[in-house]
């Protein structure tokens, strides 16, 4: 077996079952490959029915979080390559085979992450939501992110064996994990970038889901950086509250005002879920899913 893709999911049945549509049109041929698909979710089982052109796993992971998931997944894998991918993406019909020639070029085995552009797709470009005018502001970054040593988990490749190396992923981390290992893995090893290794991701539609966002990826990295250091946590509240408000003062003058005034509303809520989630996470509350 030459790759495992690792799928965590958990509550996003329709999704999923796009996204193995789109892995069953992938053009590779003559290298053999597999799904495993990852229920994170303890309290209804994931049955998939169907023909699928690849060997198709699915298993259960019932400790919350997408990285005790998608460790579950590369741990019982056969590939010698993991490639994981989040169940709400669609990857380019090429993926795989960008993918598995990077990988074959790698003659001296210094690939520790590869990883690539990761696109935004909405549901009528044409009808923006608020949630969507921002996110195609703010979409990712993955070559700035990579050059910095990190790689995002929606579009990424390891050799199992640096994955075991390291431990896989930290599962008591419920966001930010992805920045943790390869963080990690790029202090021994490369993180490798290519532009034509495509993945798109939907934006979030509601606001109410950007605010879930930035609550979740603040839950990850006071977990990781700061819950022994509670002035630096204050002063990266300060911080990020300080962005939010310059990004926006940067558009108000840079957009059409139907854009702006999104913009606003969007940062305004974000900004209040953002400080709300910082006095939960002080006062001892759970970090987010």
């Amino acid at each position: 077996m030459y790759f495992s893709v690792v799928v965590p999911t958990y509550k996003d049945r329709e999704r999923l079952l796009l996204l193995l549509e789109a892995l069953g049109e992938q053009n590779i041929n003559e290298v053999p490959w597999e799904v495993i698909v990852v229920n994170n979710d303890p309290q209804e089982d994931l049955i998939l029915e169907g023909n699928y052109s690849f060997p198709l796993t699915v298993q259960n992971e019932n400790k919350p979080g997408s990285y005790a998931a998608r460790n579950a997944g590369f741990k019982t894998s056969k590939g010698k390559v993991i490639a994981f991918i989040d169940s709400d993406c669609i990857p380019n019909v090429d993926w795989l085979d960008v993918a598995y020639h990077c990988f074959e070029s790698d003659f001296k085995k210094e690939i520790g992450v590869l990883t690539g552009h990761v696109p935004l797709f909405f549901k009528d470009p044409s009808n923006l939501t608020d949630a969507e005018i921002y996110e195609k502001y703010t979409g990712y970054t993955t070559e700035a992110y990579a050059n910095e040593g990190h790689a995002i988990t929606a579009n990424w490749f390891s050799y199992k064996i640096v994955l075991e190396e390291f431990g896989g992923f930290n599962n008591e981390l419920k966001s930010n994990g992805d920045s943790d290992l390869s963080g990690r893995i790029s202090q021994k090893y490369k993180i490798v970038y290519k532009n034509n290794l495509v993945v798109h991701h939907p934006a979030r539609y509601k606001v109410s889901e950007l605010v879930s966002k930035y609550q979740r990826l603040l839950g990850g990295t006071y977990a990781r950086l700061f819950k022994e250091n509670p002035k630096g946590f204050k002063n990266y509240i300060f911080i990020f509250l300080f962005r939010r408000f310059r990004f926006f003062l940067k558009k108000f003058f840079t957009v059409y005002p139907k854009e702006s005034l999104a913009i606003a509303k969007v940062c305004f809520e974000i900004s209040k879920g953002v400080l709300n989630e910082y006095f939960n996470l002080i006062q001892g509350g759970e970090t987010k899913r």
